[in-house]
């Protein structure tokens, strides 16, 4: 009876998940993609790629918890990322479900949770490094002509923080153990559990290999996507942005979507593709950057409806 019980309320959670994300889907986005015209072929393929692209960032956090000591198997690591998916569409930004898969993390770590929840922390840190690196290095190389103004500032902005994340990155690697960390135990009541957060931070220190190995698994994670907007694009007008251009556009919007203003990014990411795309030469006047977002919006969607089954009944 217990057991049908649990069964029955994860139930009603995960409809009430869907449901609500189902709503807070803009009226005006449900109707422009029900009448366009679609390639369900590349929209499938698409739809593997994100889930895909998610599935390798679980297992990069993986490789941080496993560098702990922690006995996380692929299995679990997946399940509580995806329920870490599903919670960011929920939460402020498109990061905020983090929080969830750290309490469910450090609910099976035991002796380690606070290394666990700091290596949440540190796998959230190099995704998003690994994005700006994306965007830095298209908007760089990829433009066939001069930027706009904006774009042109994005794209130094990005070479900034890409240049301070991997030069603290390098800062750990080769000195994380000199860092004076110890005056975290200072803290009244949180000390020690602050302590060891950071600590889970140092894991990378003389681990040079896992450092290389977390910075091209996240630019791999962000390409990936970028490719699967690509194949949405291309699976909803026949005059489409090219595969470069995509690179141009979908990395600094998906950056925007992660900033704590609005429930996964909801309007910011799409508000971003939409204008960004409106400043690349070349691209179709047919073609529009908000029906292309909405349709990966949705795809999120249903990639977190995936993993919330996966993640009650795995």
């Amino acid at each position: 009876m217990k057991r049908n019980l649990i069964a029955i309320a994860k139930l009603i959670v995960l409809a009430a998940i869907l449901y609500w994300l189902a709503r807070s889907f803009p009226k005006e986005n449900w109707e422009a993609l029900r009448d366009q015209p679609k390639h369900w072929g590349l929209l499938s393929i698409a739809l593997v790629t994100v889930t895909a692209a998610n599935v390798v960032s679980f297992l990069r956090w993986r490789l941080l918890v496993k560098a702990l000591g922690v006995p996380f198997s692929a299995i679990e690591a997946i399940r509580l990322g995806f329920l870490g998916c599903l919670f960011n569409l929920i939460s402020a930004g498109s990061v905020g479900g983090d929080l969830f898969k750290a309490i469910a993390a450090a609910r099976q770590a035991e002796t380690k949770r606070p290394e666990v929840i700091g290596s949440v922390v540190v796998d959230r840190a190099m995704g998003l490094l690994g994005l700006v690196l994306v965007a830095a290095v298209s908007l760089q190389f990829l433009g066939s002509g001069p930027l706009s103004q904006q774009m042109d500032w994005i794209r130094r902005g990005a070479w900034l923080l890409s240049v301070i994340g991997l030069v603290t990155l390098a800062t750990v690697v080769i000195a994380g153990r000199f860092l004076p960390l110890h005056w975290l135990n200072q803290i009244p009541f949180m000390g020690r559990p602050l302590y060891r957060m950071a600590q889970a931070g140092l894991i990378l220190d003389r681990k040079p290999t896992l450092m290389i190995s977390m910075v091209l698994i996240s630019v791999m994670v962000h390409s990936l996507l970028t490719f699967a907007t690509f194949l949405i694009s291309a699976s909803l007008y026949q005059e489409h942005p090219t595969l470069s251009q995509h690179f141009l556009v979908i990395p600094p919007s998906m950056a925007a979507g992660a900033l704590p203003l609005t429930p996964g990014g909801l309007g910011v990411q799409e508000m971003a593709i939409q204008k960004l795309f409106e400043q690349v030469p070349g691209v179709s006047t047919s073609f529009s950057g908000l029906i292309t977002a909405a349709m990966y919006r949705l795809m999120t969607f249903v990639v977190a409806g995936i993993g919330a089954i996966f993640y009650f009944y795995a």
